[in-house]
C-alpha cells in the first residue's frame, strides 16, 4: 500500500481505510507502472485544486467521475463548496464511505446529463473548478452522442454570439478526442 511506504508518492489514510474495508485483492496492482502514473496524476490534480482554492478560497470544486476519490480529505481548505459527481451506482457505493455535509454534496448523474449543472449552480456561486481526473477516456457516443453544449454552460458566462459556435465545437472536439484516445 502506497500510504505505508517510507517515501510514498501520496499520503492518503482515508483511501487506505477504504481499500482495507473492501473485499478485493488490491495487492496485484502494487508494482504496476500504471499505479505510479495514477499516483503522479493524482498529485498533479491535487496541486491544481490546491492552487485554485488558494486563489479562490470560497470557490466551488466539482469532481466529475469521482469514484471513491478522497481529494476533499487531502486538500479541502475548510471554505470551498464541493460536489462529487458520478453515475448512480458509483454514488451508491460512495455513500458507504462518505456523507454529504453543508459544503460537500454527492450528485448521482452522468457528466453528459443536462440537469446536474443546474443543481450545482443552485447550491453554489463559483468560481468553479471542474476536475475530471480519469473520466474523459470512458466517455463514448453509443446513444446519440454528446450534448452540443457542455452541461456546465449554465455555470459559466455566456459566450458572445460570435464565439458561441467555437465554444460548442471546442467542447465536442475535446470530448471526442478523449473518446478517440481510449484504448481498444
Amino acid at each position: 500500500m502506497e500510504n505505508r511506504k517510507e517515501q510514498a508518492l501520496l499520503r492518503d489514510t482515508r483511501a487506505e481505510e477504504i481499500v482495507a474495508s473492501i473485499d478485493y485483492d488490491f495487492a496485484r496492482f502494487d508494482e504496476l507502472p500504471s499505479l505510479t502514473g495514477a499516483l503522479l496524476r493524482t498529485r498533479l490534480f491535487d496541486r491544481w485544486v490546491t492552487e485554485f482554492l488558494s486563489a479562490h478560497p470560497g470557490g466551488t470544486v466539482v469532481e466529475i467521475g469521482t469514484g471513491l476519490n478522497t481529494r476533499y480529505e487531502r486538500v479541502d481548505n475548510g471554505r470551498a463548496r464541493w460536489f462529487d459527481l458520478d453515475l448512480p451506482d458509483v454514488i451508491e457505493l460512495r455513500e458507504k464511505f462518505f456523507t454529504d455535509s453543508r459544503r460537500r454534496t454527492m450528485i448521482a448523474a452522468s457528466v453528459t446529463d443536462d440537469g446536474w449543472a443546474a443543481d450545482v449552480a443552485s447550491h453554489s456561486s463559483g468560481p468553479y473548478l471542474f476536475v475530471a481526473e480519469a473520466v474523459l477516456p470512458h466517455l463514448h457516443e453509443p446513444d446519440g452522442g454528446l450534448p452540443a453544449q457542455p452541461p456546465t454552460a449554465s455555470l459559466t458566462p455566456r459566450p458572445s454570439r460570435a464565439d458561441s459556435g467555437a465554444a460548442s465545437s471546442h467542447w465536442r472536439r475535446g470530448l471526442r478526442a478523449a473518446t478517440l484516445a481510449k484504448p481498444p
